[in-house]
Parts: structure tokens; C-alpha cells; sequence
């Protein structure tokens, strides 16, 4: 959609006047979005859902080699680039797995399509895919389940960049600053964990810029159902 069409529904001026506070609000946020999310979101040829089978989310306790009486969570990294090496993380209680049933079911509802395609650009986000980033993020951050789970339900994005990406520069958020600032920042703007590395040396500029994502969420939301998210 460009910002010359005319949105449906709103005649006339209204549709005129609702462009202009669109373009205004996207410009803003893209003034404030500067930190470098290409290693994030790097695109490589995309592989088939078929060719990244992933083994069950929940083994035997035999299986897991007694990490955990529930098993363990598996999900795919990026690796060198290609999304082919899996991780685990023990399933800590039934309770949490209900808490990552949920993070999946936000996952969905915010990413429709790729969600039952399996894929989000280059990246494998399979249930069981999704249920294994919300595990590492909340390990990460050091958070209990309501939190994280109140975290993805602000914004989904860190559920479909690499875990290890997503911790590295949240370690990088705790070198240039502190722990319950990083934290504070983050639970702000999710998305800042796309930032990467860099960000280290620039925790001030990332405060201010989760200060204004935080205050203009709301408006954000209203401009995606306007636009539609494209998802």
C-alpha cells in the first residue's frame, strides 16, 4: 500500500489527514529504529519446511538422559547461517510448557502466515521452534514465566530471531549499562534485542528510543490494523 492510495473506508480529507499522521508516525519510528538489524534478519536461500524436520519437543525422561523428567525442548539456531543446528533446553515444569504453549499461541496470532507456513523469511518457526526461543529467552533474561510471557505478548519479534543473536546482545545490553537497566529496556522495547552487539556502547540512545516506543505503542498498533501487518 502506498501512502497516495486511498484507505478504504476513509473518504475524502479524513483519508488525506489519516496518510499524513501514518507517514508522520512511521517516519518517527524509523528515525529511532537506527541500531543494525541486517545479522538479525540476514536473508539466505530459503529451505524447504520439509528439509528442516525437527526431532518431538517431549522425550522420555530415558531419551533425555534424565536432564528432565518432561524431556527436553528442541529448537532450530542459525548457526553459520543456515538454520540447520539444534539446541535443547530442559522443560522445567508442566506449568511451563502450558507458559510456552501460550508464547506459541501469541506467536500465531501475530504471525499468521508464517506460522503455518513454518517459515518467517530464512528462519524455521515450527511450534516447536517458537516453544524453544521463549525458553531461551526467558533463561536469557532471567525472568519467571508470567514475564516472559507478558514480554512476547507486547511484541513477538524476538521469537523469530536466533537465541544465541538474541543472547549476545542482550550481554551486550548488560556490559554498557547493568543488569536492571538492559532489562528495563527491554521490557520496554522487545525489539531492541534485534539490536545486536553493538549496542553496547550506545545504552542511552536505547533508553531513549524504548521510552518512545513504549509511549507510541498504542499508535503503532492502530497504524498496522490501518496498513495491515503484512503477515
Amino acid at each position: 500500500m502506498t501512502f497516495g492510495a486511498v484507505v478504504p473506508g476513509i473518504p475524502g480529507r479524513a483519508a488525506c489527514g489519516t496518510r499524513l499522521l501514518v507517514g508522520l508516525a512511521l517516519g518517527c519510528v524509523a528515525v529511532l529504529s537506527w541500531w543494525p538489524v541486517s545479522c538479525a534478519f540476514a536473508v539466505i536461500p530459503v529451505r524447504s519446511k520439509a528439509s528442516l524436520v525437527t526431532p518431538l519437543t517431549l522425550r522420555s525422561a530415558e531419551e533425555a538422559d534424565g536432564v528432565s523428567s518432561l524431556g527436553e525442548s528442541i529448537g532450530h539456531c542459525r548457526g553459520n547461517g543456515d538454520w540447520t543446528v539444534l539446541k535443547s533446553i530442559p522443560i522445567e515444569s508442566l506449568m511451563e510448557e502450558e507458559c510456552a504453549h501460550k508464547a506459541w499461541e501469541v506467536f500465531r496470532r501475530s504471525y499468521p502466515g508464517p506460522s503455518e507456513k513454518g517459515m518467517f523469511l530464512d528462519t524455521p518457526v515450527a511450534e516447536q521452534d517458537i516453544k524453544y526461543r521463549w525458553r531461551r529467552l526467558k533463561k536469557t533474561l532471567r525472568m519467571n514465566c508470567a514475564e516472559c510471557l507478558q514480554l512476547v505478548e507486547k511484541e513477538a519479534v524476538p521469537l523469530v530471531v536466533d537465541s544465541d543473536y538474541v543472547e549476545q546482545t542482550f550481554d551486550a545490553m548488560v556490559r554498557g549499562s547493568s543488569y536492571a537497566r538492559a532489562l528495563e529496556v527491554v521490557q520496554r522495547n522487545p525489539n531492541v534485542l534485534t539490536a545486536g552487539t553493538g549496542i553496547e556502547g550506545s545504552m542511552d540512545a536505547a533508553e531513549v528510543g524504548a521510552l518512545f516506543m513504549e509511549a507510541t505503542r498504542p499508535l503503532n498498533k492502530a497504524i498496522q490494523t490501518v496498513l495491515g501487518s503484512g503477515r
